[in-house]
């Protein structure tokens, strides 16, 4: 099994363990199959990074963390409780 190389984002230094460089791997891989290209591993990263909100951010720890099972109420994107959230 080839060993790589974690991908480095400018001014930040980042390493990632590798069954999750893995999973950056599968879809640049996948979106390649479909879309005949892909901007590599690195872009995926910054686009997965850039995608985190602040409250999925907060959301995704409390679940890992305090290992919340149950679902909880969560509000639209822009954080603003609504009748959609139940």
């Amino acid at each position: 099994m080839e060993t790589k190389e974690p991908p480095t984002l400018e001014g930040l230094p980042l390493v990632l363990p590798p069954h999750l460089t893995a999973n950056f791997e599968k879809a640049d891989s996948l979106i390649r199959e479909f879309y005949g290209q892909s901007p590599g591993v690195p872009a995926l990263v910054r686009l997965w990074v850039a995608c985190g909100t602040s409250r999925r951010i907060q959301r995704e720890f409390e679940r890992a963390v305090l290992d919340i099972k149950r679902k909880t109420i969560n509000p639209n994107e822009e954080c603003e409780f609504d009748e959609d959230c139940l």
